[in-house]
């Protein structure tokens, strides 16, 4: 508008010829249609070959109009006619570009290319309009100076200096810089981008910019960021922050809508936000849980971060990382200090922990699924927050401090066998008593190998007192004696031994009887067998160690499972307790036959799974037990260790990260891994208390107690078999 009066004041007083339309108007008219309406209003900043030839159409109809007054033949008529012919091809060329151009796509003609850039540029309304301002001035007003002077004037005025958008633009600029930023807001300048997501600003002041905080981290050279105060990672010219970034919500950038002066680099300006506004920012919800950043060296097992925070973070505790679409769980098994060089002779010291991958939780499979890739460099790793779980009946335990448990398949921890291995006093026994507890419930036969008489107690629900009694005496008295035979092989008291252990266990692992535990003590035994050929009727008889003992129970469960034939399921477990003293390794057997015993033991176990026959070992020392027994045992609770060769044979197993953080693990903690367990790899866990575990398994598998059976006592020897047996010397 104020142009547009320029224009007019400069035609009624200067032109003196008034608005009427006619050559002395044309400039005006022109200058209205161009410099006005088609550079400030319809084409501000690019013009389209439609509008090409609008522009020069309208400037043809306004020349050809002027021409009636110009003397034919004459150098202003020429000029004219040059000035109509270029604006007609202007016209011309911009219809071609139009009929031409391709629908969609990218124009690849040179020629098209090089006639539209053309129209683009002379056929503006500045460019254009100008030229015919111009002429004009020349062939209808040059007689007069005064014209001349104010119609060059207001053209300069309108195309050249601009003052109306210039005193415009400065008070748009001074208003924006009116309170826009306060001293208070600038935390400092950007030092450098750790890409991706991670800035380090250079600090302006000494006050302390507490974790958390949010900023707006800016530049002129991309899009703004939400920036999130994590530490501070040394200091340069100034302290260094370390800030991580996210999107800016589109809300919050109109806070501060111009930035200052920064000579190149970006800035760093405190924000005041409301937790509304931040509210779908995690990095802001989770900042009093983030711990740490991912650094370089990550793989595809485990993740390494730097630790921003190490408040509550522990070995074993569990972070999550973003991996993709989905929140990663990892397991911190190591950490150690670093050091780096931030400029010249300054250091920078700091934590970084190391995690192996769980996987990502899914609530309605109960387990934890994997996810195969690695974070991002620079992922914000977050602790997961402590949180009273309540047991699970189908979690053997909980990985520490969340409400993330860990199952077993107990059938397949039988079939594949399973090992509990760690020192005395940490849990090993209450935890194989779970597991029997489990295989109860399941419908598998449990046949207990116990030299410490704990099983009796702590499963006394499941077994009859009274019925117990009489088996075992059955077997004492089968035990008993033993009488010389000029086959040493049949001498003694190991056969009658045997096949009653073999007609017991027929009996009891029957798909129709009811019990399903069985106690035995092989030291409770006293079985014999021929040490040497007879002489004048006599031979010296030898009694059977626990562990020749434990042969033939393990024996007699591979033939009666044989009996009743291939299962893919789980049937019977045998679970040698103190297994290094019932199945030792060749090197620490207390007599010679107990290396044989041992290996009919391995036998069995070997062929025992495609029978459903599988067992559960526990013992303190891994060296000491068979390794051909071990070897089978699928799925390992390795539990607190110190020796060298135990760490070394479970490294094999749960991998050296694992094994060495066996001899720092508390009472009731384990490393769990195979087959039976939910995870797919290595995971340490928090077992089940004890009372606890009854309280929640219970209610869902009540105890059912053994059916009562009528006990008959067990026949009397023969007299000549308790004279024969006084004769026998021990």
């Amino acid at each position: 508008m104020i142009y547009a009066a320029l224009l007019a004041v400069v035609q009624y007083l200067v032109v003196l010829t008034g608005f009427t339309p006619n050559e002395n108007a044309i400039w005006l008219y022109s200058g209205f249609a161009s410099l006005l309406f088609g550079s400030r209003l319809l084409n501000p900043h690019f013009t389209p070959p439609a509008d090409a030839a609008t522009n020069a159409f309208m400037a043809l109809a306004a020349l050809i109009a002027g021409s009636l007054v110009v003397a034919p033949d004459s150098a202003d008529a020429a000029l004219l006619w040059s000035v109509v012919a270029l604006c007609a091809t202007i016209c011309v060329v911009s219809v071609l570009v139009l009929l031409i151009r391709p629908p969609v796509g990218a124009e690849t003609r040179p020629l098209a290319r090089i006639a539209d850039k053309a129209v683009r540029g002379l056929g503006s309304p500045v460019v254009i309009f100008t030229i015919v301002i111009l002429l004009c001035v020349w062939l209808f007003h040059r007689t007069r100076a005064d014209e001349v002077a104010a119609i060059l004037s207001a053209w300069a005025v309108i195309v050249v200096l601009r003052p109306v958008e210039s005193i415009l633009g400065f008070i748009d600029w001074g208003r924006e810089q009116w309170g826009a930023i306060r001293a208070d807001q600038l935390i400092g300048a950007i030092a450098a981008y750790q890409s991706p997501g991670i800035v380090l600003v250079r600090q302006l002041g000494d006050n302390s910019v507490p974790r958390g905080t949010p900023m707006v981290v800016a530049d002129n050279n991309g899009p703004w960021m939400l920036g999130v105060a994590l530490n501070y990672v040394g200091r340069d010219e100034g302290n260094l922050l370390r800030v991580l970034t996210v999107r800016l919500p589109e809300g919050l950038k109109s806070r501060i809508s111009k930035l200052p002066e920064t000579r190149g680099t970006g800035i760093a300006l405190a924000l005041s936000a409301t937790p509304e506004e931040l509210a779908d920012v995690p990095a802001i919800q989770w900042i009093n849980r983030l711990c740490g950043v991912v650094v370089s060296d990550t793989n595809l097992d485990y993740v390494l971060f730097e630790v921003t925070e190490d408040r509550d973070l522990a070995e074993g505790r569990l972070v999550e990382a973003r991996i993709g679409d989905h929140h990663v769980i990892f397991q911190i098994i190591d950490g150690l200090t670093r050091e780096d060089i931030v400029q010249q002779k300054n250091t920078y010291g700091y934590a970084r922990a190391k995690a192996r991958k769980i996987g990502r939780w899914d609530t309605d499979a109960g387990k934890f699924v994997p996810v195969k890739w690695l974070p991002r460099i620079n992922a914000p790793v977050f602790l997961l927050e402590s949180d009273q779980h309540a047991v699970s009946p189908g979690a053997v335990g909980h990985f520490p401090s969340t409400i993330f448990g860990v199952g077993l398949n107990i059938s397949d921890a039988v079939t594949h066998n399973t090992a509990i291995l760690g020192i005395l006093g940490i849990g090993k026994s209450y935890l194989s008593i779970e597991l029997v507890e489990r295989m109860v419930a399941n419908g598998i036969k449990v046949i207990c190998l116990d030299l410490t008489n704990q099983y009796a107690e702590l499963l006394s629900e499941f077994i009859d007192p009274a019925y117990e009694e009489a088996r075992q005496q059955e077997l004492a008295a089968a035990g008993q004696g033993g009488v010389p035979n000029q086959n040493q092989e049949q001498g003694g008291s190991h056969l009658a031994f045997r096949g009653q252990v073999t007609e017991q266990l027929r009996a009891f692992i029957n798909p129709g009887e009811q019990r399903r535990l069985r106690i035995f003590n092989p030291a409770q035994f006293e079985v014999t067998r021929q040490a040497s050929g007879m002489y004048q009727g006599n031979a010296n008889m030898a009694t059977l160690t626990p562990t020749e003992i434990t042969a033939i129970i393990s024996d007699a469960a591979l033939t009666v499972c044989q009996e009743l034939g291939m299962i893919d399921r789980a049937r019977v477990c045998l679970v040698y307790e103190e297994a290094h003293s019932l199945v030792p390794e060749w090197n620490s057997v207390v007599a010679e036959g107990d290396k044989a015993a041992t290996a009919r033991s391995a036998r069995a176990i070997l062929q025992g799974r495609k029978y459903g026959l599988g067992c559960l070992l526990i013992t303190q020392r891994t060296a000491n037990v068979t390794k051909t027994i071990l070897n089978q045992c699928n799925t390992i609770f390795a539990m607190r260790t110190f020796d060298d060769t135990g760490k070394e044979f479970l490294s094999n197993y749960i991998g050296r990260d694992y094994a060495g953080v066996l001899p720092s693990l508390e009472a009731q903690h384990a490393v769990i891994f195979g087959k039976a367990s939910s995870c797919e790899n290595p995971v340490l866990v928090r077992l089940n208390n004890r009372e606890h575990f009854l309280e929640a398994f219970r209610a869902v598998h009540p105890v059912q107690p053994p059916p009562a059976a009528e006990v008959q006592e067990p026949p009397e020897l023969p007299a000549q078999v308790n004279e024969i047996g006084d004769q026998i010397p021990f």
